[in-house]
């Protein structure tokens, strides 16, 4: 298929209206006043049956993101205090021998969902990344959406980057991944994310740095073979090529580079583009057993990777979540909420700020109206 070729399916009535100034008016400003719920939930799945709206108001949606904050709070400090038994260990991220391969100091997968990079011998080798298997349910009997929310790659750490997207497609018996960098490589004068790919024609082999860290994959190496910039919607298309073990795999890497820090994009429309060109690349790439598994990430890979990866479960399944929209805007769920609690309970901190929280409904109200 052809993926520089905009898709017809990326232009959704009316989603191109909500900006980031819309979501901060309606979000009363961004103001996020401490109202937290008292409720202690420890398990996975969403604490209490919502019966909301989709029109959530302003103050109801801080409540709900606070209440999550408070949530995960107390599930850190639970890891925390009993890392051998808890499902909210983070001991492998915050070890000795791992910290100087995360970006950032606060942000850790959950052990129980880390993504694991294959090394020759565990008891001697680190096969940790600060990545997370993610997967996120419509309701209970239809099949999950799944991706990896990463960090976005250090110096030190982008061939085991590369390792992980080839071990990874090895699993799910594909040959296509597609990868989505929701991150300017620098912003405010901060490195943000290392550039990890090479540049057209350029071939990198990682061959060195993987086998001086044990890792299983023998002559890693990537070629970037093509590029396109679409300006319109500000990011970039590069199809690259990942070989490792005498086999290939296709990389199709989108680089949106417009969407700040902390914030909301400052359009929807990049985000519906992209949304409809993975599901193409994934329906045209792969069978309903080995469904394409997208890595997105930012630069710590929670705040704009969560609101992604919300809207694009939202996009993608806007079908099936019409079924539970009633005709005057209703549902006996919130499905914001509910798909950001999913989301946290395999990853800290994913949708980072009340304004990403609130630009999500923003979306749904335009999906399901």
């Amino acid at each position: 298929m052809n993926i520089f070729k905009k898709p017809i399916s990326a232009v959704t009535n009316g989603i191109t209206s909500i900006t980031s100034n819309d979501v901060a008016a309606t979000n009363g400003g961004g103001n996020n006043n401490n109202h937290s719920h008292s409720h202690h939930h420890d398990g996975i799945t969403p604490p209490r049956k919502s019966q909301v709206v989709i029109k959530v108001s302003p103050q109801k949606q801080r409540d709900n993101f606070n209440e999550l904050n408070e949530i995960e709070s107390q599930r850190i400090i639970e890891g925390l205090n009993n890392p051998d038994t808890s499902i909210w260990s983070i001991t492998s991220g915050i070890s000795r021998v791992n910290r100087s391969r995360n970006r950032y100091t606060n942000v850790t997968p959950w052990d129980r969902t880390r993504v694991k990079l294959p090394v020759v011998d565990e008891t001697s080798q680190s096969d940790y990344i600060n990545a997370s298997h993610i997967h996120l349910r419509t309701s209970r009997d239809k099949v999950c959406n799944q991706y990896i929310a990463c960090q976005g790659p250090l110096e030190s750490t982008i061939h085991h980057f590369w390792a992980m997207a080839f071990n990874e497609l090895e699993h799910q018996g594909n040959d296509v991944v597609v990868i989505v960098m929701v991150t300017p490589l620098v912003e405010s004068d901060m490195v943000k994310c290392a550039k990890y790919w090479p540049e057209l024609d350029e071939t990198w082999d990682l061959a060195k740095e993987t086998e001086n860290d044990g890792i299983d994959l023998q002559d890693l190496s990537v070629k970037n073979v093509r590029e396109d910039s679409t300006q319109l919607d500000d990011y970039v298309i590069t199809e690259l090529e990942l070989t490792a073990n005498g086999k290939t795999k296709k990389v199709y890497h989108f680089y949106y580079y417009k969407w700040a820090d902390a914030k909301t994009p400052p359009s929807i429309q990049p985000l519906s583009d992209l949304s409809a060109r993975i599901h193409e690349i994934r329906e045209s790439s792969t069978d309903a057993e080995n469904r394409l598994v997208p890595i997105v990430h930012c630069s710590a890979g929670v705040g704009r990777s969560g609101t992604f990866i919300v809207y694009d479960h939202l996009f993608r399944d806007v079908d099936v979540f019409r079924t539970l929209v009633r005709a005057d805007g209703t549902s006996d769920k919130d499905l914001v909420y509910r798909a950001v609690c999913q989301l946290r309970s395999q990853r800290m901190m994913m949708v980072q700020t009340v304004y990403q929280y609130s630009f999500l409904y923003d979306v749904a109200r335009t999906l399901y109206k």
